[in-house]
């Protein structure tokens, strides 16, 4: 069963990624990442947040109880009452105290109070409500209820997993009815007040997806269905990031009772929140910020409806199957056989998973991934995973034969043959492939020179140096005899590049010549030259053996003879690189092709055109490039028997380095003096093998 799921890419890729995806799932399950998600989603929703300037919070601060002008905190009723005074005669919209005053004190300071409240109309405090041992909820409200503009109940949604305050219900239903959540009742008494109660203000009205507030204000839930909002706090870490306008409660106070303007703050139609924020009191909740006093979690509720910062978290179900699928790409790319697709498909999912994916959720959906976290641990899981998986699929005895049959063939052709989606065909088969032979310019000669270890020693390095290239451009090297070398080009798999791939090879060995030829000169010899034949052309691929004793895999048919020819062809038109029609009707748009001659070679009736390779388009010199137009032209004149004006441009040609023109030249002069016949095709005839 194992080995069968091995052999099967798309099948494993799919049991792997479910197994991966199912590992983190169970992670996620204990909330191992809990608050790392949690981090990261707030990292990610501090970029949203703006504040609005109608929020302005007082604050019964360290200030405000280390002087002695309100004696102790609580305040006696009555000093609250020169705040409302003053706030309802700056025009502020809403004064609202995160406080309750559920017991009475004394009766003149709760008059006091209760005058300044009624004076004010604007007053907002809130209630209470908790669970009695039998679960029965309770309400519990301020003595000054009925002359207050609104009340709400206080309490945040505490997060079970890590008691932090990250949203609030908009409402509680009770038996005897519907509770607005303080921040709620505030925001629709505002927005009564800024619109002169010329808008319609809902009372307990939502979907699936939004609370309504008023006839143009919804407020969407955290995700479908849960009736939540999510709080999107400022960020109070950053000392120079923007923080809520707020002022000391002893300030406010003293010009209060003096009624001298030493504030230089306009409340006119701010919402003001009345509570303490002094260190020794306690009164605060854990937030995404740490530790912050409880007015806060208010003004940033209140502070997220007004500026339309609202957060949702993206559908965690479309989230779990885009994640999927990530994953089964991620790994069935990670078992690819290829170094490329491997190193392309790692930073290719890396990019998606950790980039394209969140800032896509972010971006074009306004959400908060659920698993920011799991993101990164998905991905490492998946490398991880696959990668060790492909590791025991290819063991160790084929990375060794790996190594072993690279001495042979290119690397390429090495992993092709060794991988566990291809099999080898050890039988003939007839094949399109690409021929190239090489052959240095009077080995023979160049050989006697050499002592027998110096021979050895030189045709080690030029063999070495050419094969590098020739492998280098996935070739497949199927003999040398000598100085020359006979490669095949795809012959075990079908590949559009491989004329390409012959020429640039071609080209590659040439450039390495001039570099070894300026070490070599200083050796032995001024200058060693490669001549090189190409051909594209149906050959038959075939192992050749003496059964159990010596196996060959070799290429023949009449293309290799062709491709042999070519190479000795360059010597009569004094080139180096001679390719054939079929090479140059595939490359003519990449290569500078000179076109040399129309000849039969030895043994063949069919005749083939033939192209001195140059160099890559558009790379060749234009002197080069003249000297290729005239070359040409001359060669169309002696192709149309104008034999004297064919054999003036080839005589110009002799001052410009160009020894192709030679045998045309000699043919000139014979056919000035002994016209051809009328059947003559101007094809060369070649009697040398």
């Amino acid at each position: 069963m194992f080995k069968q799921l091995t052999k099967n890419r798309n099948l494993l890729s799919l049991v792997l990624a479910l197994a991966i995806f199912a590992l983190v799932m169970i992670i996620n399950y204990f909330d191992f990442l809990y608050n790392f998600d949690k981090k990261v989603q707030r990292l990610i929703s501090i970029e949203k947040i703006d504040i609005s300037d109608s929020l302005v919070v007082l604050e019964i601060d360290d200030k405000t109880l280390e002087e002695w002008t309100l004696w102790r905190f609580p305040f006696d009723r009555k000093d609250y009452a020169p705040i409302v005074d003053y706030l309802k005669k700056e025009w502020a919209s809403i004064i609202a105290f995160d406080m309750i005053f559920t017991e009475k004190s004394n009766n003149k300071s709760d008059e006091i109070f209760t005058r300044s409240i009624n004076n004010a109309w604007n007053v907002i405090i809130w209630s209470y409500i908790w669970s009695n041992n039998k679960w029965i909820p309770v309400f519990k409200k301020s003595i000054f209820n009925d002359d207050l503009l609104s009340t709400g109940f206080l309490s945040p949604i505490i997060n079970k997993k890590n008691h932090v305050v990250y949203s609030i219900f908009p409402f509680a239903k009770l038996p005897w009815g519907v509770v607005d959540h303080f921040s709620i009742s505030i925001l629709k008494e505002y927005y009564k007040y800024i619109y002169n109660w010329n808008i319609k203000i809902y009372n307990n009205k939502y979907d699936d997806n939004f609370y309504y507030l008023s006839e143009n204000k919804k407020i969407p839930f955290s995700r479908k269905g849960t009736k939540e909002i999510l709080i999107n706090f400022i960020d109070t870490s950053d000392a120079n990031h923007l923080k809520f306008r707020k002022f000391s409660f002893i300030d406010v106070y003293k010009e209060a009772i003096s009624w001298n303007k030493t504030i230089p703050f306009n409340f006119k139609d701010k919402i003001v929140l009345i509570w303490t924020s002094a260190k020794w009191i306690k009164d605060t909740f854990y937030t995404p910020n740490w530790i912050e006093p409880w007015v806060y979690t208010h003004v940033n509720m209140i502070n997220t409806v007004l500026k339309n910062n609202y957060l949702q978290y993206f559908d965690k179900n479309i989230e779990y199957i885009l994640l999927l699928l990530l994953i089964i790409l991620s790994v069935y790319f990670n078992l690819s056989r290829s170094g490329y697709v491997l190193l392309l498909s790692n930073i290719s999912i890396s990019i998606i998973f950790l980039l394209i994916f969140p800032i896509f959720v972010i971006s074009f959906t306004k959400s908060l991934l659920n698993f920011p976290v799991e993101l990164l641990v998905w991905l490492v899981f998946s490398l991880a995973i696959s990668n060790t998986v492909k590791y025991f699929i290819e063991n160790k005895n084929k990375i060794k034969l790996n190594k072993a049959l690279s001495e042979y063939v290119s690397k390429d052709v090495a992993r092709e043959i060794l991988s566990w989606e291809w099999n080898v065909n050890l039988d003939w088969e007839n094949q399109n492939i690409a021929i190239f032979f090489s052959d240095i310019e009077w080995f023979t000669s160049i050989s006697e020179k050499f002592s027998p270890e110096e021979l050895v020693w030189f045709l080690r390095e030029y063999l070495s140096h050419m094969s590098n290239i020739i492998m280098d451009e996935k070739w497949f090297i199927n003999k040398y005899e000598w100085d020359a070398i006979m490669a095949l080009w795809w012959v075990f798999w079908e590949d559009k590049k491989k004329s390409y791939n012959i020429c640039i090879a071609a080209l590659k060995q040439q450039e390495k010549l001039k570099e070894l030829n300026k070490i070599w000169s200083k050796r032995w010899f001024s200058e060693i030259k490669a001549r090189i034949g190409m051909h594209m052309w149906s050959a038959i691929t075939w192992n050749i053996w003496a059964e159990w004793r010596k196996m060959e895999f070799t290429a023949l048919w009449d293309s290799v003879n062709l491709a042999s020819r070519l190479e000795w062809v360059n010597k009569f038109y004094w080139t180096f690189m001679c390719a054939s029609e079929d090479i140059y009707e595939v490359e003519k748009e990449n290569f500078e092709f000179r076109y040399l001659d129309k000849i039969k070679v030895k043994w063949k009736e069919v005749p083939v055109k033939i192209y001195e390779l140059l160099w890559l388009k558009w790379n060749v010199s234009e002197e080069k490039m003249q000297i290729k137009y005239d070359f040409e032209k001359a060669v169309d004149l002696y192709l149309n028997r104008d034999f004297r004006w064919a054999a003036d441009i080839f005589n110009d040609l002799i001052s410009r380095w160009d020894k192709a023109w030679k045998m045309y030249l000699d043919m000139c002069e014979i056919y000035i003096k002994n016209p051809p016949s009328d059947d003559w095709d101007g094809v060369a005839t070649m009697t040398w093998k």
